[in-house]
């Protein structure tokens, strides 16, 4: 029996994990849905239990929950309605402008 509630539909989009510690660490969405997403991310690579997710072509990251973390792969579940903006552990001060903001 299947916990997840939405269907994942396969994916290859670049994306970072923006961790607490203010290390960033490049990954690929291999699948997701309208509440997770499966990570690649090398296994050397530890996620914190929460985290932001930088996904390529979206000014902000979303915050996001690890449900699982086993080899090079990762399960992570969105954290709807927490801004990933007001996160007390965002290693970037909120309010700051976008990348080639006044360009």
């Amino acid at each position: 029996m299947s916990r997840r509630v939405a269907t994942r539909v396969p994916a290859m989009i670049p994306a970072s994990a923006l961790l607490p510690d203010g290390t960033v660490q490049v990954c690929v969405i291999r699948d997701i849905s309208t509440g997770g997403a499966r990570l690649s991310i090398a296994r050397r690579h530890p996620l914190a239990e929460t985290f932001r997710l930088q996904i390529a072509r979206f000014d902000q990251p979303f915050r996001v929950r690890r449900v699982w973390q086993r080899g090079d792969f990762a399960g992570v579940m969105l954290e709807l309605g927490q801004s990933a903006e007001a996160d007390p552990t965002s290693p970037s001060p909120p309010g700051r402008p976008p990348s080639g903001a006044g360009r």
